[in-house]
């Protein structure tokens, strides 16, 4: 008969799951992890310089991005792109651009063998992202934070108490934890997704999204050119580098790389590159200025907002529309060499006689806007249509007081004050004679832009489908 085995007393099983434990922990503790393997690389990935000047082509990533790779009139441009391009000439081969999104994508197609350089215009992945090797600096930028009062900080204590937004995996991120640690540990920072745009970010702090966004100097200068509300701060680090990447398979190249963009700054290319993409804001405004496609789709990014001020002052909102892109290019951010603010260039004062705290918000200056133009649209209620509309479009573009004056000039010439053509539309050029100005209340005024503009706005007008009769009163549709 077989014998049943008897369980072991408790103290003794305890006994030996202890020691089991502890042989265990033994182990890990004496155990050492063998050291990584290199990344695999394929074989179409082993190419160096000879091979690519063997086909006479270098394969080069890029980010699009409105300074980097951009395309302005179907023609590509930008730091990155023109770059890449002066290296590959100096390796007497032809550049071939491979637009990806975003850096990790471009690290996986320079792993896998698809480019050979990923070429960056911002500072990029942090250089710590391994399986890469990295060209010396191009350049030297330096850490700011942009937002409204940015001008205000100085140093990390300014920081305290705020919301701090970078991109995550970006190399400004190290800047970023290094200020909450230097403010000790009060900023919020707020890590957002790597392919955020330097625009994004600059934008969000405008909009009031968070208090600040970390950039490099550069780009945060050239970001506050162009959104009205965004001043930039002191430089908050010391310089930090810019490189580009290459597999570390490919050290001739690399060399050779490195030694292009060496010749390239000694050349001056590098600084005038700097001067035509990263200290050109009027580049970057005429890039973000809205493209009109009339009868495809919506007319503005801001229809809705115009519908509704528009109705609640009688207005058409197509013609408010017009006046928008005419005044502004329906960009909520610029300002006027004179002061005038956002989609619909209202004057600060203006925004302040109708209540509106912030003029660079949408709404609020959609609704100063139009309560302007319905003001104005009272005080010319003797004068009939069509006219009636173009008075008021002069008089929004160029004040009342000018306006009054090219009246006054149309009675001195025997001609009707209360008509627009062959009348008082001939008197308005004569508002930039100096010697006629100086009769007049109002002084000089530049009349020739002000018949332009109210041509402009009912063109678009037209084109957006408002009443054959140009009327303000409109069906609010």
């Amino acid at each position: 008969m077989p014998t049943r085995s008897r369980p072991l007393p408790a103290a003794l099983l305890a006994a030996a799951v202890s020691a089991g434990v502890w042989a265990a922990a033994s182990a890990l503790v004496a155990w050492r992890p063998a050291p990584p393997a290199a990344f695999p690389v394929p074989e179409e990935a082993r190419r160096d310089l000879a091979e690519v000047r063997r086909e006479g082509i270098l394969r080069v990533a890029v980010v699009p991005d409105e300074v980097g790779f951009a395309r302005r009139r179907g023609q590509p441009e930008g730091f990155a792109y023109e770059l890449a391009r002066e290296v590959a000439s100096r390796l007497a081969v032809r550049a071939e651009i491979v637009p990806v999104r975003g850096a990790a994508l471009a690290i996986r197609r320079l792993r896998e063998g698809s480019v050979d350089l990923i070429a960056l215009a911002d500072p990029g992945p942090r250089p710590v992202l391994g399986g890469l090797a990295w060209t010396p600096p191009i350049e030297a930028m330096r850490p700011v934070v942009v937002g409204r009062g940015a001008a205000a900080v100085r140093s990390a204590a300014d920081l305290r108490g705020r919301t701090l937004a970078v991109r995550r995996h970006d190399a400004l991120e190290r800047w970023a934890r290094r200020l909450v640690h230097e403010a000790g540990g009060t900023v919020k920072l707020l890590r957002l997704p790597p392919a955020t745009s330097a625009r994004e970010l600059a934008v969000g702090a405008a909009r009031r999204r968070y208090d600040f966004a970390l950039l490099d100097e550069a780009r945060g200068r050239l970001e506050a050119a162009v959104v009205g509300p965004l001043e930039v701060s002191r430089p908050l680090g010391p310089p930090f580098p810019v490189r580009w990447a290459l597999r570390p398979s490919s050290p001739d190249l690399l060399r050779a790389v490195g030694a292009a963009l060496e010749e390239a700054r000694r050349a001056g290319r590098i600084a005038a590159l700097e001067q035509r993409y990263l200290e050109n804001p009027v580049r970057l405004q005429a890039l973000r200025r809205h493209r009109l496609r009339p009868g495809r789709g919506p007319l503005s990014p801001w229809d809705d907002l115009f519908r509704a001020a528009a109705a609640a002052h009688g207005l058409d909102w197509r013609l408010l529309a017009a006046v928008s892109f005419a005044e502004s290019g329906y960009d909520p951010w610029v300002v006027s060499p004179r002061g005038a603010v956002g989609l619909l260039q209202v004057m600060p004062g203006v925004a302040a006689h109708y209540g509106i705290d912030d003029p660079f918000d949408p709404a609020q200056n959609a609704a100063a806007g139009s309560a302007l133009l319905a003001w104005l649209r009272g005080l010319f209620d003797e004068i009939p249509e069509p006219d009636r509309t173009r008075f008021v479009l002069a008089a929004y573009n160029m004040g009342l007081g000018h306006l009054a004056d090219a009246r006054r000039l149309a009675r001195r010439h025997g001609l009707d004050p209360d008509r627009w053509e062959g009348n008082v539309e001939r008197m308005l050029p004569l508002l930039e004679d100096p010697g006629i100005a100086a009769s007049l209340p109002h002084g000089r005024a530049d009349g020739a832009a002000t018949l332009r503009y109210v041509e402009r706005v009912l063109e678009l007008y037209a084109r957006f489908g408002g009443a054959r009769q140009i009327a303000l009163a409109g069906t609010g549709s």
